[in-house]
């Protein structure tokens, strides 16, 4: 997991879809951003969901590497249109998969990272993130 999760953030273009729940996606946000990435970004939470389909189907697929970081709805029906149309890394962030996105994670058609927090790895310097993730590699979670 360490090497495709470093590899994923060696991506040019990013989707991040969130609905706000997570913290640390808006940050993962600016760190793409401040890295000079290409950084689109879909929040659903008002969002109901033909406004979800609408936003979906507006975008210029497929893109590089796609972050999804929801509670508010399954992910697996997002990251299942966009399997469709091309887009093969996907990440999911830390406690928002499902039983759906787990399966959807053991083909090996396609790129689906699971069970960490983006910050872990695009996180830098002292913060709360350098320190999980002090932690997860003492522990061999990393």
């Amino acid at each position: 997991m360490t090497e495709n999760a470093e590899k994923f953030w060696e991506g040019k273009n990013y989707l991040v879809i969130t609905d706000s729940s997570k913290p640390a996606i808006k940050m993962t946000i600016d760190e793409l951003k401040k890295r000079g990435m290409s950084v689109q970004v879909i929040n659903i939470r008002e969002m109901d969901e033909d406004k979800i389909n609408a936003s979906l189907k507006a975008l210029s697929l497929p893109i590089d590497k796609i972050v999804i970081g929801i509670t508010k709805m399954e992910p697996a029906l997002i990251m299942n249109y966009l399997i469709e149309k091309g887009c093969k890394d996907i990440w999911v962030h830390w406690r928002t998969d499902t039983e759906k996105v787990r399966q959807m994670a053991s083909n090996k058609d396609y790129n689906i990272l699971i069970g960490k927090c983006p910050m872990l790895y695009l996180g830098k310097g002292v913060s709360i993130h350098g320190v999980h993730r002090l932690i997860a590699r003492s522990l061999g979670k990393y």
